[in-house]
């Protein structure tokens, strides 16, 4: 038994648990490339999904964005003070809700 066997599985057959039967395979190819050129596989790439790159994307968009809208808590503010602001009870209960559903 080598250095990287677990629990009597070799590394092929954990990268096939891991990556199903077709990473299996590409992992042996390159094994076998390797063992003939001695060279290191060049071939290795990353690949981001759609739902990835949208949330990096997302991320970005959020990140430069304030993290509080001044305008809008001026603007309720003045709304409280001057006694105009009105709370909509029903609003806040569909919202609660819909924030106990997520």
């Amino acid at each position: 038994m080598s250095w990287f066997d677990i629990k009597g599985l070799n590394s092929r057959e954990t990268t096939a648990a891991r990556q199903g039967e077709a990473g299996a395979v590409r992992a042996d190819q390159r094994a076998r490339n390797t063992a003939q050129t001695g060279d290191v596989a060049r071939d290795d790439t990353v690949e981001l999904s759609g739902l990835a790159e949208f949330i990096r994307t997302t991320a970005s968009k959020l990140a430069a964005q304030p993290a509080v809208d001044e305008n809008r808590v001026r603007d309720i503010r003045n709304a409280i003070a001057s006694g105009e602001y009105q709370i909509d009870s029903q609003r806040v209960a569909r919202k609660l809700i819909e924030a106990d559903n997520l």
